[in-house]
């Protein structure tokens, strides 16, 4: 067996160039490099957790929620649906003027596949007059 000679992704450059070396062997499907392909996809899953993470806590819950809206292509009526949750209801958070309940994150952290901590986070909400 080879010696394998990567080590945890500590940039975007080397990312990229792992990213790379991923898709040619993919390419090549050489049996051989299974162990090699392996390797690079756990690598390249741990720094986009990682590269997530601290995205993710840049973000208060509302522009978090936006975010995940956004990312996974959905709609409010389609989410709010999934969550068997009024769309009004989604509005009014979306726009700072409810928060997100304990049992709202957890259908959140369970759709988007996040810990349920990360939509608890404190956040100012708008005065409604």
């Amino acid at each position: 067996m080879g010696s394998l000679i990567y080590s945890v992704i500590k940039n975007q450059k080397q990312y990229d160039k792992y990213c790379d070396i991923l898709e040619a062997l993919v390419i090549k499907n050489y049996k051989k490099d299974l162990d090699e392909i392996d390797l690079l996809g756990l690598l390249i899953d741990e720094y986009n957790t990682r590269a997530m993470e601290n995205h993710i806590s840049n973000l208060n819950p509302v522009e978090l929620l936006k975010s995940l809206i956004k990312e996974h292509k959905t709609t409010q009526v389609a989410l709010s649906k999934k969550l068997k949750i009024s769309p009004q209801l989604l509005t009014d958070i979306l726009k700072y003027r409810r928060e997100i309940t304990k049992n709202l994150a957890y259908k959140l952290s369970s759709e988007f596949k996040l810990n349920f901590a990360v939509f608890l986070r404190p956040y100012k909400l708008k005065n409604v007059s």
